[in-house]
């Protein structure tokens, strides 16, 4: 090992033992600062002197700096842990053994030492060369957030730039997804800060992308909710309906045009916004507003071009006054990703619109087609509905002369045989009645005391004949 170590020495950094010692100095006046804060007497090293700027060293010292002690570098000081020191156990090395180290040495330090017990921060600056280099002196470590609270600061302290997270941080704060009355009130009073409103939504888009923790996705969208019914730019009683899914509430198409059109009323508490800031304010309550209304109402991306196109581009876009104007609002686009989304919506529902109309005319012409074939063929059945008609008139008028002539036939048969008729009757009557007669004289003749039946038999014999006679005539007519 000690052969490889001398086949690639390490070089010396200045700049790292400098940094190293002002990173100590200021972390001293802090602790001292808070000590001081908190009525603890401040601790100083006895003797302590300025710092002293390193000259150059031959480069023989160099290579033996390189073979000696190897020093352990501490790790940096989180931001947490930075506001509060504690006094040490033990009193610091003067500060004059830290202003000889820091003097370059012409002395060639021994080989054999390996370790250095309890170095300095100054010493550990020294020694860790290649940690100097890796991570800037003064740099915090990042510190995975625990709970929801640290991760929502931590969200704010990026001051709107987009989140992410790890899926083991995300299962760590899925342990701890409640937030208390304090925790909330708390980042209630942090989002306070936030006045332009660009956390929110970076906060609302990561919770999409949590997957199989419903609690924590459902207290991340619960804190944005929160966070934009306290804010004025959401004060309206139609917008604050809509965010409550209330049936007072307006339409989306509104509820947004109310945001996008939002004039802060004069407050003397509250300082007030300049030109940039409250244009800055608007469009990232549109875009939180738009986010909200698509992770809670589940709109599509087409309809929440249609909404934006609809509230805020159309009328923007109304504003430019010359091509000139044109240009340069086609020009300062910055997000080619969301323009390309909404310009490729649109052109899928110009290219359905299209294929809907080619598919409208199509029915069109064949429609077109079937009402001049049924105006042809109800032109024919029209004609011949009149050939019809007119020989329906023929006919009811030949019947009617045909049924007047019956008529007529019919009362002239009538008369003609009611007169005969008549006759017969007359006829019958007479015979019928001269047949009696006889009778009635034969029979007269056979009462007498002396029958006469001779006259009986002629009488009857006119009356037989008379009969047959009629009967014969009759059968004839």
């Amino acid at each position: 090992m000690k052969e490889q170590k001398r086949k690639k020495p390490k070089r010396y950094d200045y700049r790292a033992r400098v940094l190293a010692v002002k990173s100590e100095q200021r972390q001293r006046q802090e602790g001292n600062k808070a000590m001081a804060t908190s009525g603890t007497p401040p601790v100083t090293a006895p003797g302590a002197v300025a710092p002293v700027t390193p000259a150059p060293v031959p480069t023989e010292v160099l290579k033996a700096d390189a073979q000696g002690p190897v020093s352990v570098a501490e790790p940096p000081v989180a931001a947490a842990d930075a506001a509060v020191v504690t006094p040490p156990e033990a009193p610091l090395a003067p500060a004059t053994a830290e202003a000889a180290e820091l003097r370059p040495s012409f002395e060639v330090p021994s080989t054999d030492v390996k370790t250095v017990p309890s170095p300095s921060p100054a010493a550990a600056g020294e020694g860790s060369s290649e940690a100097a280099k890796s991570e800037p002196a003064g740099k915090k470590p990042k510190a995975e957030p625990e709970t929801l609270e640290q991760f929502i600061e931590y969200a704010y302290g990026r001051k709107g730039q987009p989140l992410t997270l790890k899926s083991k941080v995300e299962k760590q704060i899925a342990q701890n997804a409640r937030l208390d009355d304090a925790a909330l009130s708390r980042l209630l009073h942090l989002a306070k800060g936030d006045t332009l409103l660009a956390v929110p939504r970076q906060i609302l888009l990561l919770s999409q992308e949590v997957t199989g923790l419903p609690g924590l996705k459902a207290a991340l969208t619960s804190f944005v909710s929160n966070v934009m019914l306290r804010h004025p730019v959401f004060s309206d009683a139609g917008v604050q309906g809509a965010l409550r899914n209330l049936p007072e509430g307006l339409p989306p198409p509104e509820a947004l045009a109310r945001v996008a059109a939002f004039e802060p009323s004069p407050s003397a508490e509250a300082e007030p916004l300049k030109g940039g800031d409250l244009r800055d304010l608007r469009h990232n309550a549109v875009r939180l507003f738009v986010t909200w209304l698509a992770v809670n109402r589940s709109l599509n991306s087409e309809e929440l071009s249609s909404l934006l196109f609809q509230v805020v581009w159309q009328p923007a876009a109304k504003d430019l006054a010359d091509d000139n104007a044109r240009l340069r609002a086609l020009t300062d686009i910055g997000q080619a990703a969301g323009v390309g989304l909404a310009c490729q919506r649109f052109r899928q529902q110009a290219i359905e619109a299209r294929t809907q109309q080619d598919q409208a005319q199509r029915e069109a012409t064949s429609l077109r087609d079937r009402l001049s074939a049924s105006e042809t063929q109800l032109a024919d059945t029209a004609q011949q509905l009149d050939d019809v008609r007119a020989e329906l008139q023929a006919l009811r008028e030949s019947s009617y002369a045909e049924l007047e002539a019956l008529r007529r036939q019919h009362a002239v048969e009538k008369t003609h045989l009611q007169h005969e008729l008549e006759q017969l009757r007359g006829r019958l009557v007479k015979r019928l009645t001269d047949s009696v007669d006889m009778l009635e004289v034969g029979l007269s003749a056979l009462r007498k005391d002396t029958p006469r039946v001779p006259v009986m038999v002629e009488r009857a014999e006119h009356v037989v004949d008379a009969l047959r006679a009629e009967v014969q005539e009759l059968r004839e007519e």
